[in-house]
């Protein structure tokens, strides 16, 4: 577990900092497969270490008692490089106004949907062109909390590997697969494969309640300002859903929106759909 000192001014100090500031592609650097993400604080070691990711560049503040810190130890046994440097140094990678004491630089496997294990019941997420990472984010931790198999984007405006996506979903983004796929490509496996796509659509008339949640499920989340894409409505799996409104507002944040679906996909998955009763 050695430690290799650098400077403020290194490069590998310089890599970090643009990964967090979201000024690096996230591609991988030596040719190998996987994009490479950074995470500031200890928050995903253990998720790092348990799901078996890469992890290239570990970096710790030399001017504390880092030693006495257990999965501290446990990530300076797992990563290929530990690095030690300053404060300072730890104040210039951050984009917080206080910063950690510890970076880490891993790297998200390249998946296709070939990799998504099929089963008989599941559900998973599809995220139609978002555009905040923070949204998205959050909606892979939903996913995950639902018990949901995986999570797709199409149209993708955000970089699976953007720092504000990466914290809000609390390690879901490398817990569970992540996958984007070009949008024609993913509807003829979803027909294939016999899932029933759930459109979240403002201008459906069955209540999300009353869907049929059995089988294989696709949950489709669309744009924060424009919604799904028309074409999603053309597919012949595909059941428009719509969450009632009781107050002013026409819609919920596509956050929450999602999270009420999924949870009510995988309730009525594990539970049976008699189980759960709505007023």
């Amino acid at each position: 577990m050695s430690v290799i000192t650098l400077g403020i001014a290194s490069e590998e100090v310089k890599y970090v900092r643009n990964l967090l500031a979201n000024k690096s592609q996230g591609s991988s650097d030596d040719g190998s497969c996987g994009f490479a993400f950074a995470c500031e604080g200890l928050w995903a070691a253990d998720k790092l270490i348990q799901r078996g990711l890469e992890v290239t560049h570990f970096f710790i503040n030399n001017e504390i008692d880092y030693q006495s810190n257990d999965v501290c130890r446990r990530m300076m046994a797992y990563a290929n490089k530990t690095y030690g440097i300053s404060k300072k140094a730890c104040q210039k990678i951050s984009e917080r106004d206080g910063s950690d004491d510890y970076f880490i630089v891993a790297k998200l496997p390249r998946l296709t949907l070939d990799d998504i294990k099929l089963t008989d019941n599941m559900v998973i997420s599809i995220l139609d062109g978002l555009e905040q990472p923070g949204n998205i984010g959050a909606i892979l931790r939903t996913i995950d909390c639902a018990g949901g198999s995986a999570c797709i984007t199409t149209h993708r405006r955000v970089k699976p590997t953007h720092s504000r996506l990466i914290r809000s979903s609390l390690g879901a983004a490398f817990m569970m697969p992540h996958i984007d796929a070009d949008y024609d490509m993913l509807t003829k496996w979803l027909i294939k494969n016999g899932f029933k796509v759930i459109l979240t659509d403002l201008t459906a008339k069955i209540p999300y309640y009353e869907a049929d949640y059995s089988g294989r499920i696709a949950i489709v989340s669309g744009n924060e300002y424009t919604g799904i894409s028309a074409s999603w409505r053309d597919l012949p799996n595909a059941v428009p859903i719509i969450i009632p409104m009781m107050g002013s507002c026409e819609s919920l944040n596509v956050g929450f929106a999602t999270t009420l679906v999924a949870y009510e996909a995988g309730l009525r998955q594990k539970l049976g759909k008699d189980t759960l009763q709505h007023t």
